[in-house]
C-alpha cells in the first residue's frame, strides 16, 4: 500500500523535483536520448495523468497485448489455411466433390514418363472457372485489407482505437459466416473481401496500438510477440493440420464455421482487455525531451490523481471517453499523402510488399507442390508446421535481440537512439528471404526428384523473412516520424497490401508460365535488389529524416506548465 501511496504526485508535501529541461540542443526528428548519464530513458516521455495508456501496469498491458494476439492469430492463420485450400476450391467450383481428394491420389494422374511436374497445370484442366480467378479466394483480401487501412487509421485518429478494433472484429467473424454459407464463387469471394476488411486492423492499427501503450525500448519484443506469439503458433498448427481432415470429412464450409466461432471469442477477448489507447502526445513528448517536472534519479514523472483523476472501469472499458479529434483524422489524410513520397518509407513498403507478395504466391502453390510429391489431402495441414517453427526464431530475431542490438547501439552513440538502428535487424531476414524463394522455385520445379522437405524448409525460410521483416520494418517508421505514425502506417500497410495482390494475384498463371523455378526466381532477384539498398538507407536514413521532418527543441507541455503553478512556483 506504501508503494502504491508513492506512485501519486502530491506536489504541495513532496520535495523539489527538478525542472523540465528547456535548453536541451535541437534534435532531429526520430533521434531521441535513451541513455543518460547511464539511465534508461522514458522515450515517449509519459505524462502525470494515471489514464494515460503509457501509465498501465505491465499486467494490463500484457493482457491487452494477448487480446490483439488472439485476434491476429485467427487472421493470419485464416490467410494461410484458406490459401493451402485452393486445390480443394478448384474441385468445388469445378462441380467435383472435394471429399475424393481423401481417397485419390492426384499425382497419379500425372501422363506416364512426365517427371518435372507443375501440378497447377493439372489443376487448371479440370474445368470450372480458371484458376486464377479461385486464388482470388486468396489474393482478392490482400487488395481489400490494403484499401481498408486508408480507412481504417484516420478513423481510429478521430473517435479512437478500440471502437474501429471492435467494429472490425464483428466484421471478421460476419464475413467467415458469410463464405461458410455462401452458394457461389463471387458470393465466397466477396464474403472474403469482407472478413479481410475486419483482420484489416491487425495490419492498420496494432502497430498504433503498440506505439500508444509501450516505449521505444520494449517495442521490437511487443510487436515480435504480436506476429509471433506461440498463441499464434498453436492456432495455426491446430487449425492447419485439422482442416483436410474437417474438409474431407465433414465439407470446407465447417472450416469456416470453426474459425469464426474462435473469431467471435477474440472479439470478447478484445471488448475485456484491450482500453482505448489513443493519446496525444506533442514533438517533445513523443521524442522523450523533460518536458515534465522529474524527481532526481526517476526518469518519468509521478502519476497525479488528484490533479487529473483516476483510472475507472469506463476508463478501462468505455469508448469515445478521450473525445473525437476530427480535425486531427483530416490532417492525417494530408500527412499520408506528403509521406507517402519519403524515399525511406517508399522503401520499406517495397519490401515488405515483396514479402507479402512470395508468401501469397507460396500459399496459394504450396499445397499443389506436396500433392504432386505425394502427400495424401489429409497430410497437408502438417504444411503449417514450419511457420510455426519459425514464430520462435522471429520472437528472438525480431524482438528480444533486436531490442539488444538497437539498444547496444545507442549506448555506444553516446546514449542516443537513431531509428537507422533497426535497419540492422532487417539483414537476416531479408537473406532468409532471398534463400527461401531459391528453395521453394527449386523444390516445385522438380517435384519428382527433390525431396518435399526442400519445399518446408523454403516455407520455412520465407515465413521467418516475412514476419521478422514486417516487426522490425513497423518499429522502424513509427520510431522515424512519431508525430506521423498513423499516416506513414497507413502508407506502409496499405501499399504493401496493394503491390502484394498485384504481384501474387496472377501467381498461380505466371507459374504455369514461367515454372516454379522461374517465377520465385524473379522474385528472389527482386527482393535482393532491394536488399542492396539497405546500407544506403542505414547511411543516409537520418539525412532524410532531416529532410523530411526537419528537427525538434525541448519546451515545456501546457500541462507541466499548468503543473507549475502547484509544484515549480513552490520554490522559485
Amino acid at each position: 500500500m506504501e508503494k502504491q501511496k508513492q506512485l501519486f504526485f502530491q506536489s504541495e508535501a513532496d520535495d523539489y523535483p527538478l525542472r523540465p529541461q528547456l535548453q536541451a540542443p535541437a534534435q532531429v526528428v526520430g533521434t531521441t536520448n535513451l541513455y543518460e548519464n547511464g539511465q534508461l530513458n522514458c522515450v515517449p516521455m509519459p505524462t502525470p495523468d494515471p489514464k494515460d495508456p503509457l501509465n498501465l501496469p505491465a499486467w494490463r498491458k500484457i493482457a491487452a497485448i494477448t487480446s490483439i494476439c488472439f485476434f491476429g492469430a485467427l487472421a493470419v492463420s485464416a490467410e494461410a489455411i484458406i490459401g493451402a485450400l485452393i486445390p480443394v476450391f478448384a474441385l468445388e467450383y469445378a462441380g467435383i466433390d472435394p471429399k475424393i481428394l481423401a481417397q485419390v491420389d492426384i499425382s497419379a494422374l500425372n501422363p506416364p514418363g512426365v517427371v518435372d511436374l507443375n501440378p497447377l497445370k493439372l489443376l487448371a484442366g479440370i474445368g470450372g472457372p480458371p484458376l486464377w480467378k479461385i486464388s482470388l479466394l486468396a489474393s482478392l483480401p490482400l487488395l481489400t485489407n490494403g484499401i481498408s487501412s486508408y480507412f481504417l487509421v484516420p478513423l481510429s485518429i478521430s473517435i479512437g482505437r478500440r471502437p474501429v478494433l471492435l467494429v472490425c472484429g464483428v466484421m471478421a467473424w460476419t464475413g467467415g459466416f458469410w463464405a461458410a454459407m455462401s452458394r457461389s464463387l463471387d458470393s465466397h469471394i466477396a464474403a472474403r473481401c469482407v472478413q479481410a476488411l475486419g483482420a484489416g486492423a491487425v495490419e492498420a492499427l496494432i502497430p498504433l496500438i503498440i506505439q500508444d501503450m509501450v516505449f521505444i525500448h520494449q517495442r521490437n519484443r511487443a510487436m515480435s510477440f504480436v506476429w509471433s506469439t506461440q498463441i499464434k503458433g498453436f492456432i495455426i498448427v491446430s487449425l492447419g493440420v485439422a482442416s483436410p481432415v474437417i474438409v474431407a470429412g465433414a465439407g470446407w464450409r465447417y472450416l469456416y464455421f470453426i474459425t469464426s466461432g474462435l473469431a467471435v471469442l477474440a472479439w470478447l477477448a478484445l471488448v475485456a482487455f484491450l482500453p482505448e489507447t489513443r493519446w496525444q502526445r506533442s514533438k517533445e513528448e513523443l521524442g522523450g525531451k523533460n518536458v515534465y517536472y522529474l524527481f532526481p534519479g526517476e526518469n518519468r514523472p509521478r502519476l497525479d490523481a488528484v490533479t487529473y483523476g483516476p483510472r475507472t472501469i469506463w476508463t478501462n472499458l468505455g469508448i469515445f471517453q478521450n473525445g473525437f479529434e476530427h480535425k486531427a483524422a483530416g490532417r492525417s489524410i494530408i500527412d499520408t499523402l506528403r509521406t507517402m513520397m519519403f524515399p525511406n518509407i517508399l522503401w520499406v513498403i517495397a519490401v515488405n510488399s515483396m514479402f507479402i507478395a512470395i508468401q501469397g504466391a507460396a500459399g496459394q502453390s504450396g499445397s499443389s507442390v506436396l500433392i504432386a510429391s505425394g502427400w495424401k489431402f489429409k497430410t497437408l495441414g502438417l504444411a503449417v508446421v514450419p511457420i510455426v517453427i519459425a514464430t520462435p526464431f522471429v520472437a528472438l530475431l525480431g524482438g528480444y535481440l533486436a531490442d539488444k542490438i538497437t539498444n547496444a547501439v545507442a549506448r555506444r552513440n553516446g546514449g542516443q537512439k537513431e531509428p537507422e538502428g533497426n535497419l540492422l535487424n532487417l539483414i537476416i531476414p531479408l537473406i532468409f528471404g532471398i534463400i527461401g524463394c531459391i528453395l521453394f522455385g527449386y523444390a516445385g520445379e522438380h517435384t519428382k526428384i527433390v525431396h518435399w522437405s526442400v519445399l518446408l524448409i523454403g516455407i520455412f525460410c520465407i515465413s521467418l523473412g516475412f514476419l521478422t521483416a514486417n516487426t522490425v520494418l513497423s518499429v522502424y517508421v513509427i520510431e522515424s516520424y512519431p508525430q506521423w505514425a498513423g499516416p506513414v502506417l497507413v502508407n506502409v500497410a496499405s501499399w504493401r497490401c496493394i503491390i502484394g495482390f498485384v504481384m501474387s494475384f496472377r501467381a498461380t498463371a505466371w507459374i504455369e508460365e514461367r515454372g516454379f523455378l522461374g517465377s520465385f526466381a524473379i522474385y528472389a532477384g527482386v527482393l535482393a535488389g532491394l536488399a542492396c539498398l539497405l546500407p544506403v538507407m542505414y547511411i543516409f536514413g537520418k539525412r532524410i529524416r532531416q529532410r523530411t521532418a526537419g528537427t525538434v527543441k525541448s519546451k515545456p507541455s501546457q500541462k507541466c506548465l499548468e503543473y507549475g503553478v502547484l509544484a515549480g512556483d513552490l520554490h522559485t
